[in-house]
């Protein structure tokens, strides 16, 4: 009668574990590729969310502008916009439009990792004059420093 060892020897245990350490640290790069693309593709998602907020915003109070960034928490003050409107022209900050609640506020992974303007500065061939703009920081990976914008007339451009 043949006696067959059952289990794996330490060897063979550190032989794999290696092998699947080896593999994760070859995979990683592109994970990290996979998750800036994701966060951008959300970046420039909220930057088209934050263009309908300044045209719904600036059509229901004509003559208004609106200027700013977003922020993470809108303030607690209510929408009073009509007590300060009077038919003339008017600059608001982004942040009175998401007390308005046109806009939802900015969430802190995105706000980490790019900076929205209505305006803004956008050296994209065609964007000269941005409604708004995007630009990634230093925790926006592969696109940092690389920013996309909305032109008046609603198009989008992306930095390659």
């Amino acid at each position: 009668m043949i006696k067959t060892k059952k289990g794996f020897s330490l060897a063979e245990m550190v032989a794999v574990i290696a092998i699947l350490m080896v593999l994760a640290a070859l995979s990683l790069p592109y994970v990290r590729g996979y998750i800036d693309d994701s966060y951008n593709g959300k970046a420039l998602i909220y930057m088209r969310e934050l263009n309908e907020a300044r045209l719904n915003f600036e059509r229901d109070y004509p003559g208004t502008t609106v200027t700013g960034s977003p922020v993470v928490t809108a303030g607690t003050n209510d929408c009073n916009i009509d007590d300060i409107y009077n038919g003339g022209t008017l600059n608001i900050s982004v942040s009175t439009i998401q007390n308005c609640h046109y806009l939802l506020p900015i969430s802190e992974s995105l706000n980490d990792r790019y900076t929205f303007e209505i305006g803004g500065d956008c050296d994209i061939e065609g964007c000269s004059n941005a409604a708004v703009s995007m630009t990634g920081g230093d925790a926006a990976g592969k696109y940092k420093d690389k920013c996309a914008c909305i032109d008046s007339l609603g198009r989008v451009y992306k930095q390659q």
